[in-house]
């Protein structure tokens, strides 16, 4: 998975997933973006405001658990700083 960063100060923070055809079938990138969505609705409240996060799935993210998903998640945000506690 790939995490993409822009800081607007001016507004709140918003979230976005992109998953291509790569990725598999329908049903699957559907499957990804809703766990990857639910991950980024669960960090909402930790993360700073005024972010612009675009998330982007790789192939593998068709076959990994949610658990996997997010520890990705959680990995990527620590580097890009986008926590309060940061």
């Amino acid at each position: 998975m790939r995490m993409g960063l822009l800081e607007n100060q001016s507004t709140s923070t918003q979230g976005a997933v992109v998953v291509s055809r790569r990725v598999g079938p329908a049903v699957v990138r559907n499957k990804v973006k809703r766990r990857l969505r639910e991950i980024y609705r669960h960090a909402l409240p930790s993360l700073k405001p005024g972010l612009w996060l675009v998330v982007t799935a790789k192939p593998s993210a068709a076959t990994a658990s949610i658990e996997i998903l997010r520890s990705e998640w959680l990995r990527l945000g620590e580097r890009l700083s986008i926590f309060l506690e940061s």
